[in-house]
């Protein structure tokens, strides 16, 4: 793991995580939010929540891509 991030204190590498797990998270909400209030369309609501849970970044887009139904 050392080679991987050089001399990078563990701070320092937390500080370039953390946006990345807030843009997750954000779009994981942005998801769930429009799947409860909008629905969804290609699959059951089952389907879509179990895929923006599991699948990381790539379920939210995919949701946000096929998923959400066209007002």
């Amino acid at each position: 793991m050392q080679e991987f991030f050089g001399n990078l204190e563990t701070m320092e590498i937390v500080l370039m995580i953390v946006p990345l797990v807030l843009l997750e998270l954000g779009l994981k909400i942005l998801c769930f939010s429009i799947i409860g209030n909008r629905g969804v369309r290609n699959l059951s609501e089952l389907w879509w929540v179990a895929i923006v849970l599991l699948i990381n970044t790539l379920g939210p887009i995919a949701f946000l891509l096929f998923g959400r139904k066209e007002h």
